[in-house]
């Protein structure tokens, strides 16, 4: 009797230390599970903060794929995008340290020889214009096209894939921003492209920095921009999840516990 104590008390205290590797959930998922045909501005949280009404945003493809990543296949998609048009965006609880990442799908149908940036996070109020961690597309005479990089919206430094990457084609892209203590070099800004869905965050394609900027103060929304008529691209985006850490982001929550299995832990107590 005592032994199956023992053993129950054991399974009891390892599902606490395997629930323990469960991260908490993300700080703010999307994935466009609205009907088609629903505008954006006003749906789940999301406004318009510039253009409301030009070329409006709505929910009118089908849910993106991507192997592996949680939201993958869930609900709609927003887009296609116009070239230029309505901006909308999405607040959550703020990030003030430590590291705030995005992910999201998109599928690129078309984009231009200058480049132009569609999604970013914003520090403090958007209407405050810090734009940080804006990704771009450009097009290349090749045919394809190059994912882009800036840190923040003054200036910044704006760096560029080569051109990998096919139009009409799913991507996984994790938008990463990390405060900074140091004196210097504090804007420090990641992009992972099409990584693969574990609970390790890999190294990135692209990094952005500039010294001559100071950290954030509260990174807390991310907005998703139709570009200059002249510059911006096309494309749909889905399946958003922000969060304060890697797993919570890329992995829906990190439903991987430390032991795949505890019987053999509980099994060695019969020994």
């Amino acid at each position: 009797m005592k032994k199956i104590a023992t053993i129950i008390a054991a399974t009891a205290l390892l599902s606490l230390v395997a629930g323990a590797a469960f991260a908490a959930a993300p700080l703010f998922t999307e994935d466009f599970n609205y009907p088609l045909g629903t505008a954006l501005n006003g749906t789940g949280g999301w406004s318009a903060h510039s253009s409301a009404g030009t070329n409006a945003q709505k929910v009118n493809a089908a849910g993106l794929v991507y192997a592996g990543y949680p939201s993958s296949g869930i609900g709609n998609a927003l887009g296609t995008l116009a070239a230029s048009g309505e901006d909308n965006n999405h607040t959550f609880t703020g990030v003030t340290a430590g590291s705030v990442y995005a992910a999201f799908m998109v599928n690129v149908v078309t984009a231009t020889n200058t480049g132009d940036y569609f999604f970013h996070f914003f520090d403090g109020a958007i209407g405050s214009n810090i734009f940080i961690g804006r990704v771009f597309v450009k097009n290349d005479a090749s045919g394809k096209y190059s994912f882009g990089l800036n840190d923040r919206s003054t200036a910044g430094t704006l760096v560029y894939t080569s051109p990998l990457y096919t139009y009409g084609s799913t991507h996984l892209l994790v938008v990463k921003y990390n405060y900074n203590t140091s004196a210097t070099n504090d804007e420090s800004v990641q992009l992972f492209i099409d990584p693969v869905v574990s609970c390790s965050e890999p190294s990135s394609n692209l990094s952005s920095s500039d010294a001559s900027f100071a950290d954030a103060t509260n990174i807390d929304g991310v907005a998703i921009r139709q570009g200059g008529a002249s510059t911006g691209g096309t494309m749909q985006v889905d399946g958003i999840n922000v969060a304060n850490n890697w797993i919570d982001a890329v992995c829906g929550g990190g439903v991987v516990p430390t032991h795949t299995s505890t019987w053999g832990q509980v099994k060695s107590l019969y020994r």
